[in-house]
């Protein structure tokens, strides 16, 4: 007689779960004074020692969405490049649509109330949810970096701003403004096209201390290849035919391309080092992953 075993069941229970944690990262909300609001704030230290001088910062905005990605890849990086500390600067909630209308106010210079194209979802335009860049910039200077130098060894010489899309668009203001509250700047697919590109009002002064050897920061400009290409599927509450417009007056492949090549051209003292990429094949959404990369080389592996 020959035996055949039974094959065990197959059970559908799901295993007990728990949440998955980083070596390395926590959390905590901070409180401004300067804009009145209240941030999460995420910190990844390098499970690398820290070098005598401390961890250079990469500071991210839209830290609910990007934190994650940068520190992975500065945990990557650590191995062959500068290990660091990321601070990803966010807001105390989880719902996506509240994280878009959070944000508008903090990545916005000044603007004319006039001159705001609202898309759907986004809050209306009025004097308390836009224009806030000036003192989001302030709070990242004034208040969030005080408490990160007081809990991390920190490289106050070595500091990184990075944001992208709006985000982009307050590191370019950033840059213009005070372009040495950190060395060096990434500004990811920038939203040029604000306020008929006013952030580049900015610009003429900003090269002129370049190339009187007055300042020496670090920048990169990045974009993606296709995002000039409207997207096949519209988002939410918009029409075909609004998105094309939409994408044809933001230029935003034109705008970078154009910025990074003049950046890139001025002659500036020694450290002066500015930097265009293009993502090949990469579209608004697809761009993002590919910029936090591409942030982390840049500032950890000059």
């Amino acid at each position: 007689m020959t035996l055949v075993a039974e094959a065990p069941a197959i059970t559908t229970q799901t295993p007990a779960t728990e949440p998955v944690t980083m070596p390395g990262a926590v959390r905590f909300n901070l409180d401004s004074k300067i804009t009145g609001r209240t941030y999460r704030i995420l910190v990844y230290q390098s499970l690398m020692p820290a070098p005598p001088e401390g961890y250079p910062v990469i500071t991210v905005t839209d830290g609910n969405m990007n934190f994650l990605l940068a520190a992975v890849m500065a945990g990557m990086f650590a191995f062959q490049a500068k290990p660091a500390i990321i601070v990803g600067v966010g807001y105390p909630t989880d719902a996506p649509f509240d994280l878009m209308r959070l944000r508008v106010r903090d990545m916005t210079p000044p603007t004319p109330l006039e001159n705001i194209r609202v898309s759907p979802g986004l809050p209306e335009p009025t004097t308390e949810n836009y224009g806030g860049g000036e003192l989001f910039r302030r709070f990242l200077v004034e208040e969030l970096r005080p408490v990160i130098a007081a809990g991390w060894s920190v490289n106050p010489h070595d500091q990184t701003l990075y944001g992208y899309s709006l985000g982009g668009l307050f590191t370019l203001n950033a840059l213009f403004d005070d372009p040495t509250a950190f060395n060096a700047y990434v500004a990811a697919s920038p939203s040029i096209w604000w306020n008929d590109r006013a952030v580049l009002a900015g610009e003429a002064a900003f090269a002129r201390r370049v190339e009187a050897g007055e300042i020496a920061p670090r920048v990169l400009v990045t974009i993606g290849e296709n995002e000039q290409d409207p997207p096949n599927v519209p988002p939410p509450g918009m029409s075909p035919e609004e998105v094309r417009e939409l994408v044809a007056e933001a230029r935003m492949v034109e705008n970078a391309l154009e910025l990074g090549a003049r950046l890139a051209a001025l002659k500036g003292a020694d450290g002066y080092d500015a930097r265009f990429h293009c993502f090949e094949g990469e579209d608004h959404l697809s761009a993002m992953a590919a910029s936090v990369g591409r942030a982390v080389d840049f500032a950890l592996r000059p």
